[in-house]
């Protein structure tokens, strides 16, 4: 990681607490809540619509709670572009290398494996095209960085630097599956997590290399949209 390693603009201790307050909210009760609710409307929203509120939610909360953190990470971004780009171009090509390795590994497991989250998000974009695109692209990268690279990893780096990859990428791929308990076999749902873990280490990677939250924001949202264009 070299000697920048944890120098980058840090969340403070008032956007730590809301910010912890918040995920918990969204994690525990906001999945369970908005379908709730959305049975009360005279115009129920479909599924499509009702991600998409969940994801425009988050967002926003993410925006005023760390507003003052990302705009400290925006001008580190601007004081250091051979950082950003560098880890934004090592951090995609590391990514797409571990996902084609561990992508083959799944094959040899099992022929007809199927990510499940990748199906959900294919049947929302069937239905809703342009609200699914933009959700995944614009909306779900600076929330779950700011979450998962901003809280978890710099919460846990700070006792040890391994721990902050370990725990952060180990909640952001089971995020990815704990939704899918139940209706999906105990095998899919491991090598679901197992193909998600290239995702969480190289965009932890690439925040600590950067400097700056808006590298794995960037690659996350590039990762996303080549996603939504192989479902062409």
């Amino acid at each position: 990681m070299g000697k920048k390693t944890l120098s980058s603009p840090r969340i403070t201790g008032t956007e730590a607490v809301w910010g912890w307050g918040w995920w918990a909210f969204q994690f525990f009760l906001l999945p369970s809540l908005l379908p709730a609710v959305n049975t009360l409307l005279s115009r129920p929203l479909s599924q499509a619509e009702l991600n998409f509120t969940f994801f425009l939610m988050n967002f926003l909360a993410v925006l005023l709670i760390f507003h003052s953190f990302l705009a400290r990470s925006a001008r580190a971004a601007i004081a250091h572009p051979a950082y950003f780009c560098q880890a934004v171009i090592l951090g995609l090509v590391a990514y797409f290398a571990l996902s084609k390795c561990i992508g083959w590994c799944i094959h040899q497991l099992d022929p007809g494996f199927r990510n499940t989250n990748d199906a959900f998000i294919s049947g929302l974009h069937l239905s809703s095209r342009y609200l699914t695109a933009l959700g995944t692209i614009v909306l779900v990268p600076p929330a779950e960085e700011c979450f998962y690279r901003g809280l978890f990893f710099q919460t846990f780096a700070k006792k040890a630097l391994w721990l902050g990859y370990a725990v952060s990428t180990t909640v952001f791929a089971l995020i990815h599956i704990l939704g899918f308990i139940g209706s999906a076999s105990p095998l899919t749902l491991v090598l679901c997590f197992l193909q998600y873990l290239p995702a969480g280490l190289c965009l932890a990677w690439s925040y600590a290399k950067s400097d700056t939250i808006f590298a794995p924001i960037l690659i996350h949202a590039l990762v996303n949209a080549w996603g939504i264009y192989e479902m062409r």
